[in-house]
């Protein structure tokens, strides 16, 4: 059944995250309702036996954890540690990120208020205490507007109903909902990172919506790691559970409890690979928009070198007729009948630098190398002339050595 009730707590007075007792209870409260970090939170959670660390400001500022406090019965005429009651917390983060306005690529509702920021932390935190008469209470705190109807939903689409023997019966449905949650917030991300595949807007415009975008999809990252360590640890701590009620629950009960325990845990870590992929698109977004950048930057120095080849040969050719090996005369200003031999000689040689640029552009860096390779080149010359030079004089000394041993 899920319902809220109300009870007095503490001083007596009636509060919004007070309980009654039922034979299955989900409270859901919101973090407005939630109390603050002091006595009232560390008697709601005493209620269903948590420890009191749990209430502090440390647990709180976490991504996840999940913990469990059970007793059992010690018979001693037997062995037998039957789990008379099982009180479990686990806390996980859920960041959602505003939805797409156009195409998005999944159904969800809007969980970001309007007018507020493009994206909201959910800090689901849940506490849970089962006793051994089949009396299970969960109280749910921060989580979305439309969980408490969906599910309502699945549990009325179930088969046969649930089974209280078992002190995590109400967390199979839970976890559904929060992997629907993860994998709605993985999309909320994905979706303008399409956006920004798609557009390909200016290179300069594209990195203050990427670095949003990216820490989204980092966060995201970050609390679905988080998640798949505390579904873990609960997968550990219910088979441990289970081993000490095996005449409660029958075998088949057990493995297929356990199985779906472990398909959640395999749901979230494909998640957290999904997440992984869009950081991955957005670094190639961001070095698709720095090479583009670069481009722009090398056809602009291609730009400043082609005027400057265009300058350079007049500029020249200006300096060589301005030597002293040219008189144009001392008395007046008067144009020289020589002037086409400048522009005759001028025109030539830029066409002629401006070709050279052209074909030396593409093979600048084969050029560069054989350059570099000018001065190996030179020494291996060298090496081999003076070795020919050295095999020519010895040769002479050896036929005046045994000249002058004949004698």
């Amino acid at each position: 059944m899920l319902c809220g009730a109300s009870c007095r707590l503490g001083s007596g007075k009636r509060r919004m995250w007070d309980v009654t007792p039922q034979h299955a209870l989900k409270n859901f409260l919101t973090r407005g309702h939630y109390p603050p970090e002091g006595d009232d939170r560390e008697a709601l959670l005493a209620y269903f036996g948590v420890p009191a660390f749990v209430a502090n400001r440390t647990c709180f500022e976490l991504n996840g954890f999940f913990g469990h406090r059970p007793t059992y019965s010690d018979r001693e005429a037997s062995n037998d540690k039957r789990v008379t009651t099982c009180t479990t917390w686990f806390r996980c983060l859920i960041k959602m990120i505003r939805k797409v306005e156009s195409g998005p690529s999944e159904n969800g509702g809007e969980y970001v208020e309007p007018g507020k920021k493009d994206y909201r932390w959910y800090e689901i935190s849940v506490f849970s205490r089962w006793e051994s008469n089949k009396k299970c209470q969960v109280l749910c705190v921060d989580v979305p507007f439309d969980i408490r109807d969906e599910l309502r939903k699945a549990l009325m689409k179930r088969t046969e109903p649930l089974n209280f023997s078992d002190p995590f019966a109400m967390h199979a449905a839970l976890w559904d909902r929060i992997t629907v949650y993860y994998d709605i917030s993985v999309w909320r991300v994905r979706d303008p990172v399409r956006q920004l595949e798609k557009s390909r807007t200016a290179s300069r415009d594209v990195f203050k919506p990427t670095h949003e975008h990216t820490r989204h999809a980092i966060h995201v990252s970050e609390v679905l790691e988080s998640a798949v360590c505390t579904a873990t640890e609960m997968q550990r701590c219910q088979n441990e559970i289970y081993r000490s009620l095996e005449k409660e629950l029958d075998y088949s009960y057990v493995q297929q409890a356990s199985e779906y325990a472990a398909f959640h845990v395999s749901v979230l870590k494909n998640l957290k690979l999904r997440s992984d992929s869009n950081q991955a698109r957005l670094a190639d977004e961001i070095n698709f928009a720095f090479n583009n950048l670069t481009r722009q930057d090398s056809n602009l120095i291609k730009s400043i070198t082609l005027l400057t080849m265009f300058f350079l040969p007049s500029t020249f050719v200006s300096a060589v007729f301005s030597t002293t090996f040219f008189n144009y005369g001392e008395t007046r200003w008067e144009v020289s009948g020589q002037l086409w031999i400048y522009w005759a000689t001028v025109v030539p040689v830029t066409i002629l630098v401006i070709l050279l640029w052209y074909v030396w552009l593409p093979t600048g860096d084969r050029t560069a190398l054989s350059w570099r390779a000018l001065p190996r080149q030179f020494l291996g010359v060298c090496k081999r002339a003076g070795g020919k030079l050295t095999s020519r004089e010895k040769p002479e000394s050896s036929s005046k050595d045994a000249e002058a041993g004949k004698s």
